[in-house]
């Protein structure tokens, strides 16, 4: 599949660009050799945060590169559900990732006429894709062999096509590897580069929390876009074999509210004086009514007998009375959550 878009600037190289040090340090040093780049971003749903307009302006000025942004495709989610080479330490399939964004990356250099693919890669920098035998690996799968400038780390390649033509000066490059971040930091402040994202943020699926949710949604076929993004919030519990999740603030309760609510359960105090809670719209009562009491344990009530819980279906409005139970104790002690 082709990767649409009209792009009508002579780029030489394309960058994959995450936003991260290593990548922006690697577009400088591009620019810097007067080497004209295009940085792609591929929005895949696995950021921790969400950019908006105004930090891709910003980073675009930093650089002094443009920065083009592309939606992933079912291909993508099917290959971190599905990965060929497995996972790291957590959930994040770094090998298969990296050949899926290398190989997208080559289709639009070769579709914009560029030579070469730059990534802000460092060998051992992490331990399950940057390794010697999965860059070769990676390289060959993704079909960019001799194709790849890596500006931090180049002196330790073979060069590249671009390197032996002359459009990249190789003495221009680094020789960076390890984990430590120490040159790079150095780098960024001789370049100027005063923001950038946290050397800890990067891709969610790395994160032991996350990983063991998007596990567990993986084990019942739960994972699309929209799970992706739901597990990234509230508190997770299962109950008869379907999900609820229980916002933990007033952010995450409208975030519930406003993003997640279509097609579910949508249980509410009407006095609004606790969470809101999201149950698979195809649940039962009795699922449904379990939900209705965990809201309670988490909703700051006065002292009544009973507690009215605001149902918004799919098939319209109800009410559940349930119990106030000041402590359920199966509601603290689940078998399931996640």
């Amino acid at each position: 599949m082709q990767i649409k878009t009209k792009i009508e600037h002579k780029y030489h190289i394309v960058l994959l660009y995450s936003g991260g040090l290593d990548s922006i340090l690697s577009a400088k040093i591009l620019f810097e050799q007067g080497i004209s780049v295009l940085g792609v971003k591929f929005m895949h749903p696995f950021f921790h945060g969400i950019q908006t307009f105004e930090e891709k302006f910003y980073y675009e000025k930093q650089i002094g590169i443009n920065i083009l942004e592309l939606p992933t495709d079912n291909k993508y989610i099917k290959t971190i559900i599905e990965p060929q080479y497995g996972y790291g330490s957590q959930a994040n399939p770094c090998i298969d990732c990296k050949i899926y964004f290398l190989r997208k990356g080559w289709e639009l250099a070769q579709q914009i006429s560029a030579v070469a693919i730059a990534t802000g890669e460092v060998p051992g920098q992490r331990p399950f894709s940057q390794r010697s035998d999965a860059i070769k690996l990676i390289e060959k799968r993704s079909r960019t062999v001799d194709r790849i400038i890596r500006p931090l780390s180049g002196k330790l390649f073979p060069q590249s096509k671009a390197e032996r033509d002359g459009i990249v000066n190789s003495e221009k490059l680094y020789s960076i590897s390890g984990r430590s971040r120490a040159i790079q930091l150095k780098l960024a402040k001789k370049f100027g580069v005063t923001r950038f994202e946290s050397i800890a943020g990067g891709c969610i699926l790395t994160d032991p929390g996350y990983a063991k949710r998007f596990l567990e949604a993986r084990e019942h076929n739960e994972i699309n876009i929209e799970t992706t993004q739901l597990l990234k919030i509230g508190r997770h519990i299962r109950i008869n074999g379907k999900r609820v999740v229980v916002g933990r603030n007033q952010k995450e309760n409208e975030i519930l509210e406003n993003s997640f609510s279509t097609g579910k359960f949508f249980l509410i105090n009407p006095e609004r004086k606790g969470p809101v809670v999201l149950v698979d719209g195809s649940a039962e009562d009795k699922t449904v009514i379990k939900a209705a009491e965990i809201l309670a344990r988490y909703t700051n009530r006065e002292c009544i007998d009973t507690f009215e819980v605001r149902i918004n279906a799919p098939t319209g409005v109800t009410k559940i009375i349930i119990p106030n139970t000041a402590n359920p104790i199966w509601v603290d002690k689940l078998l399931i959550k996640i």
